[in-house]
């Protein structure tokens, strides 16, 4: 309920195109010519036929169509705010002297979290339900706007003069196309007040679901106790995204007995956390063999070595640009590990879990190495899968289509199973831009980004997560993770290593 993305967008497509056209029609009206005024008049009415067609429909959708959405999830909040009263009675019924030892302390613990969580599901619902609601509003009175102008048009589908002189059909046509002009530009202004109450709207629902603290997939014969303990957020760490629909779908694709030893491994971890991160591996391909290595790892490795598994956890300078020409590289290096978590083994611990060995090496000299890698790949002959490849001087960087490319495939740095491209940075609507972006994040998508200043991109940064109003980037230069408000975003006011506009970034397709 509320604004799916498909339909939205074509509901948003839908008034832009409306919007379009009657523009189309005032501007044939602004700049009629009046003589002779028998053609004069037939123009006026094509073009108030025209107009009469395109805005015949009201603005969508319907408003009590929204209202009854904004019900359904005020049942919603209801609903699971009882729920989360049941939750607080049972963990105040579940006390030691009804459950002792380690198992009632657990699940004690585990009912504790999971309240929490719910909670965040009630004041979502509650908060969506006052969206819709005020959209509703917006769109009666954009409605209401509309209904007011759309009669004026409908009178003047047909015009009579009989023997009126040229002259005097001159004054009369000018005071029907003063009339046209007004009722146009008023419905022109209900379209774009009910675009606007849309776009609002929708960003306030995705705002506001993206509180719920709890996952939105649970993987077949997964733990949902596990599932849950082990989430911290759509945004980072190792079920951010999409990985547990992957990890879902690659278990339902296993054999029988690779799907039990995955369910072995799972059963022998020493905690959720690393349960969640076996199946972060799961989601990004890691080989059975190698997923037992990784697992067997994950045994030796504290809650904090555990935590920095995620890239984007570490401290500033932690993971900085070896030179000046590996920006893309370095934010190549971080989106793999990101979406790889045994690489990010082997980054961030040494271990390597495709080949069993330890490398002696320090995090900081491993990152740089890889970096310098990831420039030789990707722009040598020969790319990550093997293939021939333009090559690209070194000193200029990492083109656009080169680090498209490197998103992909396997033991890319995207996500497996994804392709990407390339988007332009439209100077005259960077909030389009803005908005592409936070839709690859939101599912999970790195999304590397060109920016520089008003003559030309010069540095490479990785949008890791975002929300509606801000980007969260990591910015190889200083090897830190920074904020960019999408005011500034759309400002050209970036301030990210120096540089101020976004240029080009590079999503899924």
């Amino acid at each position: 309920m509320g604004f799916p993305e498909g339909a939205g967008a074509a509901v948003g497509n839908a008034l832009d195109d409306t919007i379009t056209g009657l523009r189309v029609v005032l501007a044939r009206m602004e700049n009629i010519d009046f003589w002779p005024p028998w053609d004069a008049a037939q123009t006026i009415i094509d073009a108030v036929t025209t107009a009469v067609h395109i805005a015949t429909s009201p603005p969508e959708p319907d408003p009590a169509d929204i209202e009854s959405a904004a019900t359904g999830w005020g049942a919603i909040a209801a609903s699971v705010d009882q729920a989360s009263v049941d939750l607080d009675r049972s963990h105040l019924a579940m006390s030691v002297d009804i459950w002792e030892g380690t198992a009632g302390d657990a699940a004690r613990t585990s009912i504790a979290k999971l309240g929490t969580r719910v909670d965040t599901v009630t004041a979502a619902a509650a908060t969506v339900k006052r969206v819709l609601t005020t959209a509703a509003d917006a769109m009666t009175s954009a409605r209401e706007r509309h209904a007011s102008a759309y009669p004026v048009l409908t009178k003047h589908l047909t015009i009579t003069w009989s023997d009126a002189l040229p002259w005097d059909l001159v004054s009369k046509l000018r005071h029907i196309v003063g009339d046209v002009i007004q009722a146009v530009q008023t419905l022109v202004g209900s379209y774009e007040d009910a675009s606007a109450a849309l776009t609002t709207a929708r960003r306030q629902v995705v705002a506001a679901i993206d509180t719920i603290d709890l996952p939105t997939h649970l993987p077949g014969g997964v733990s949902a106790i596990t599932v849950v303990n082990g989430w911290t957020g759509d945004d980072s760490g190792p079920l951010r995204g999409s990985v547990l629909e992957r990890a879902g779908a690659r278990l339902d694709a296993m054999s029988p007995q690779d799907r039990a030893e995955v369910q072995g491994l799972l059963a022998a971890a020493g905690s959720d956390q690393a349960r969640a991160w076996i199946l972060a591996a799961v989601a990004s391909g890691t080989g059975i063999v190698a997923l037992g290595r990784f697992a067997g790892q994950l045994s030796k490795m504290s809650p904090e070595q555990l935590k920095n598994l995620d890239p984007t956890s570490w401290p500033t300078g932690s993971f900085v640009q070896p030179d000046e020409t590996t920006c893309g590289s370095s934010s190549l290096v971080v989106s793999r590990m990101i979406n790889d978590p045994a690489y990010a083994m082997y980054i961030t611990q040494g271990f390597d879990p495709l080949t069993g060995q330890t490398s002696t090496l320090s995090t900081a000299d491993r990152f740089q190495d890889a970096s310098l890698a990831m420039h030789d790949q990707t722009n040598g002959v020969v790319d990550h899968g093997g293939n021939i490849q333009p090559p690209w001087p070194e000193a200029l960087g990492t083109t656009p289509a080169g680090v498209a490319h490197q998103m992909a495939g396997q033991g890319g740095s995207g996500i497996p199973g994804s392709g990407y491209g390339t988007d332009l940075t439209d100077p005259s609507n960077p909030g389009a831009d803005y908005d592409h972006i936070v839709a690859a994040t939101q599912d999970g998508q790195t999304v590397p980004l060109y920016v520089g200043n008003a003559d030309a991109p010069r540095h490479i940064v990785l949008v890791t997560a975002s929300s509606n109003d801000s980007l969260t980037i990591y910015d190889p230069s200083a090897g830190q993770m920074i904020d960019v408000s999408r005011a500034d975003f759309e400002s050209g006011h970036l301030n990210v290593a120096g540089w101020s506009q976004p240029w080009l970034a590079v999503t899924p397709r």
